[in-house]
């Protein structure tokens, strides 16, 4: 493995869990101020795009099943990164990916 795909390979982690991270904090808050699951929220897209911002609306309910598995993260259509990841799953405005070598947790 050449050492620019190393350097690629941790700012896209980086990035990635910086988004996941937030992602998280906001439905921690979401649910503890009593949105209801079904409720849309604004959610970032969790891709390894440095720049990318993009918000995905997913009520809070499906967030936390999509990303219950460890190695799953919400990405927005075109987003997805196949040489890391694998979609596992289209929604109508946004994929779950699979990133078997990223964990949202230990």
């Amino acid at each position: 493995m050449s050492s620019d795909w190393r350097a690629r390979r941790e700012r896209a982690t980086r990035n990635e869990q910086t988004f996941q991270s937030y992602n998280a904090r906001r439905a921690d808050v979401e649910e503890s101020g009593g949105t209801p699951g079904d409720e849309p929220v604004p959610f970032v897209c969790e891709c390894d795009q440095p720049k990318c911002w993009r918000a995905i609306e997913i009520p809070l309910g499906e967030y936390e099943r999509a990303v219950e598995p460890a190695d799953r993260f919400v990405v927005v259509p075109g987003h997805e990164d196949l040489a890391v990841e694998v979609v596992v799953e289209i929604r109508d405005n946004f994929l779950i990916v699979s990133k078997p070598d990223l964990r949202r947790r230990p």
